[in-house]
């Protein structure tokens, strides 16, 4: 498939403002794509990510997509790359989804360009060999910035878009933390008149919403699946904790416990410092901003404990988040302990 592809158009220029590279500009742009110097920026199934330095100076990020033996995985790969390219070159600016700059894609190279973020992803910062200590009014502004891109994609983009794979590693962090979501080669279109798209579960499992593993294999998948996800990543933000611990012990029914210590205190508006200090990460026991603290936790409670239609919408945790709003102004967040007396169902 050419440059003139039926989903990247035509010329070197596009709605939105996305171009199109030769592979020699972009290989030169990446050094040849080699892995010195921390040339290369990430490496996963489906792809390496390196840093690039554009003609006009532009830092850049280059995704560089594999080619699969398995032709199954090679038709995977191939679909992801369809996908990212034409969701990501659709959606307008948005100072929390990564900006794509441009595309490759000639008969065997298939190559995408974004905008440079610096900090890498949030799993990294969090958990990562050089993980930093991001104190509580950093991990604050990354959750309203997640949540406000996610609000975006499911409310206001145009279709609206289901991301599919929310998780800390697919949050990028850029100056001053303002994070940036990426990775949209599992994302899904949906009409906001449709209620659901059916679809294979797919993700990360530690991130996976327990719908996903029904009896009813025909999965409805619904933008409620991302908020479940969403809520994994803010538990993470509040614990330190990563999504899967030990053995096959996951985040979410690790925080069963202490969570309903904190849903269960009287005076839900003040909790009590030491209800919570289990749940919370020890680096920020003298560093949070205690109703502060409370919102998220009950944000977070609500994202992955009510049942799917229960869930919140993300115009919701936005208000909350920001203290627009109370907790307890929204029917989703009233009586959440029913919800936390049964693990939730893990993938066969």
């Amino acid at each position: 498939m050419t440059p003139g592809c039926c989903f990247c158009g035509r010329g070197n220029r596009r709605k939105n403002g996305v171009r199109t590279f030769s592979h020699e500009e972009l290989a030169k742009a990446a050094r040849y794509f080699s892995i010195s110097d921390n040339n290369r920026l990430g490496d996963g199934l489906t792809g390496e990510v390196f840093k690039g330095e554009l003609p006009n100076g532009e830092v850049v990020a280059i995704k560089r997509f594999k080619h699969q033996a398995n032709p199954e995985d090679e038709k995977l790969a191939r679909n992801q790359y369809k996908v990212e390219a034409e969701i990501l070159g659709r959606i307008k600016p948005h100072q929390n989804i990564v900006k794509v700059i441009g595309y490759c894609n000639d008969a065997s190279n298939r190559l995408l360009v974004y905008e440079f973020v610096p900090n890498n992803s949030l799993k990294s910062c969090l958990h990562g060999k050089e993980k930093q200590t991001i104190k509580w009014s950093d991990r604050l502004k990354i959750a309203l910035g997640i949540a406000e891109g996610l609000k975006y994609l499911h409310e206001i983009c145009e279709p609206r878009i289901i991301h599919r794979d929310i998780k800390s590693a697919n949050i990028l962090l850029g100056d001053k933390f303002i994070p940036k979501i990426g990775d949209f080669g599992l994302a899904k279109e949906f009409m906001s008149s449709h209620t659901h798209v059916s679809t294979a579960p797919r993700g990360t499992i530690s991130y996976e919403p327990p719908e996903y593993y029904a009896a009813d294999l025909s999965t409805k998948l619904t933008e409620k699946s991302d908020v479940f996800s969403f809520g994994v990543v803010l538990l993470e933000l509040i614990t330190g904790k990563f999504a899967i611990l030990g053995g096959d012990e996951r985040l979410v029914d690790w925080a069963l416990s202490p969570l309903k210590l904190v849903l269960e205190t009287n005076n839900k508006e003040d909790l009590d410092m030491e209800k919570y200090n289990n749940l919370v990460d020890f680096k920020l026991q003298k560093d949070n901003d205690k109703k502060e603290m409370s919102r998220m936790i009950y944000c977070a409670a609500a994202c992955i404990y009510k049942p799917m239609e229960l869930r919140p919408k993300m115009s919701e945790i936005v208000e909350v988040l920001k203290g627009n709003k109370e907790p307890m102004d929204y029917i989703w967040l009233r009586n959440d302990t029913q919800y936390l007396y049964q693990r939730l169902p893990y993938p066969p």
